[in-house]
């Protein structure tokens, strides 16, 4: 169970700072002059960044589960 941990943290410090960024983003007086015609930009990739740091972390959880089971399994028998 600890093995997997530090994925978890990762996760929750990405999904943290991405919600800052869009409370920032949204309650700030920015003005984006020139740039006005990329400020979606600015919510889509830092989304997309979050998401495939979700995707890292999830994948790496489920592959440390895996793999704990499996040297469960084969403590379990080798010790029979």
């Amino acid at each position: 169970m600890e093995k997997y941990r530090k994925y978890k943290t990762i996760h929750r410090i990405s999904y943290i700072i991405f919600f800052f960024y869009l409370i920032i983003l949204s309650i700030g007086n920015f003005d984006f002059g020139e740039y006005a015609a990329y400020v979606p930009y600015f919510i889509a990739v830092p989304f997309l960044i979050y998401c495939a740091i979700a995707i890292f972390a999830e994948i790496r959880i489920r592959k440390e589960l895996r793999e704990s089971s499996v040297e469960k399994k084969y403590n379990t028998f080798s010790k029979i």
